[in-house]
């Protein structure tokens, strides 16, 4: 028996058809409006990649240089690695001084300093208005110098500072900004460095680097290990800069800087220049009568107060016929860096000391780069004349 009000089969069929031809059509004027909106992204849609990665807790992404203040901020626009030399001479376009506070002042994310020394007051203001903004600011000094009252005035902003209490010191002098800007070298962040004292500091632009020093940094500032504690985890020890240039990245005492800065003295062929505060290193000296002996040209500044110490290698080198001499800066020589064939320069906190490569706490970068090379023999010229 049929079910009440049941139309007879042939009418059902017909109007399912229907129904069903009607919702294909539906169906495909809906999608075709769907596809048509997903073809013209919103500026909704072109911002959403950014919220979601700061809803799960991701930083944002890096800042771009046409986002950062380039007039004497020292921040790189076309180049990826910059060289600044102290103190800034007569006609300098971005003194040393004001490309690391621009530096500082540029940053949006964080700022990680380990300074040896920070006396600089424009240093401690530029800290002090990246905190008050939000941004992530940390700082590891060595503790001889925790009464800096820059670095008071840090503390009392609420800046967290990690010090160094062991008898070797913590002699880095370099700054991670927002994990893409690296800032090292031999400048201590004091006004004697800045404005008396000959040093030079690099800036270089690459985040493969930067993650090598924001290691170095959190062994530090995190977990407090220091000089022999130290692990040997850099992340990138080999780095390539998007203009060619090869940076090698070491941090003492755990990865031998010693013995690389040897390397790499061994291999001129040509030249070596270099500039030297202490050059106590036999094996550094040793690497350069070896090349001399093959005819390879030597020459150098010695800071003027210890070359004559005992344990100096100025005497030994000029013996073996090197072009030496001491600095006449009435203030000091403090650089050090080591150029081999007017082509490669090695530069950074390290001292060519065994103290510097055993106990302290010190970087050095050895960067293939014929250009930023020559601008450092050029320095050489420039204290021997």
């Amino acid at each position: 028996m049929s079910a009440p009000f049941a139309p007879p089969r042939r009418g059902i069929r017909k109007r399912v058809l229907l129904s069903t031809g009607v919702l294909l059509l539906l169906w495909l004027a809906v999608m075709a409006g769907l596809g048509r909106q997903a073809m013209a992204p919103t500026a909704t849609m072109v911002q959403q990649p950014s919220a979601v990665a700061e809803n799960v807790g991701q930083a944002p992404p890096p800042v771009v240089p046409d986002q950062i203040p380039t007039a004497g901020a020292g921040c790189p626009t076309s180049t990826p690695i910059r060289v600044f030399f102290a103190p800034p001479q007569p006609g300098d376009a971005d003194p040393i001084d004001r490309a690391l506070v621009g530096l500082i002042n540029s940053a949006r994310v964080s700022v990680a300093c380990a300074f040896y020394e920070l006396q600089l007051p424009a240093a401690a203001d530029a800290l002090i208005a990246r905190h008050t903004a939000g941004v992530r600011v940390g700082i590891v000094s060595d503790s001889d110098y925790a009464d800096r009252s820059a670095v008071c005035r840090c503390i009392a902003a609420g800046i967290p500072v990690v010090f160094d209490e062991r008898p070797a010191f913590t002699h880095d002098k370099f700054c991670v900004v927002d994990g893409r800007f690296v800032w090292t070298g031999s400048t201590n962040i004091t006004e004697n460095c800045m404005y008396r004292n000959n040093n030079n500091s690099v800036l270089v632009d690459s985040a493969e680097l930067a993650r090598d020093f924001s290691a170095e940094f959190g062994e530090m500032f995190d977990a407090h290990q220091f000089g022999g504690a130290s692990p040997k985890n850099t992340p990138f020890p080999d780095v390539a800069l998007p203009d060619g240039t090869r940076v090698e990245c070491y941090f003492a005492p755990e990865d031998d800087a010693g013995a690389a800065l040897a390397r790499f003295a061994e291999s001129a062929r040509e030249r070596i220049d270099f500039a030297a505060f202490s050059f106590t290193s036999t094996d550094l000296a040793e690497a350069m009568h070896s090349r001399m002996q093959a005819g390879v040209r030597v020459r150098g500044v010695f800071e003027k107060r210890g070359a004559n110490s005992a344990a100096s290698r100025f005497k030994s080198l000029a013996e073996c016929g090197a072009t030496v001499c001491t600095d006449t800066n009435p203030a000091n020589l403090h650089d050090k860096f080591l150029v081999v064939d007017r082509a490669t320069v090695a530069t950074g906190s390290f001292n060519f000391s065994r103290n510097a490569d055993e106990r302290n706490d010190e970087n050095l970068l050895i960067i293939h780069n014929p250009s930023l090379a020559r601008k450092y023999v050029e320095e050489v010229d420039r204290l021997m004349n």
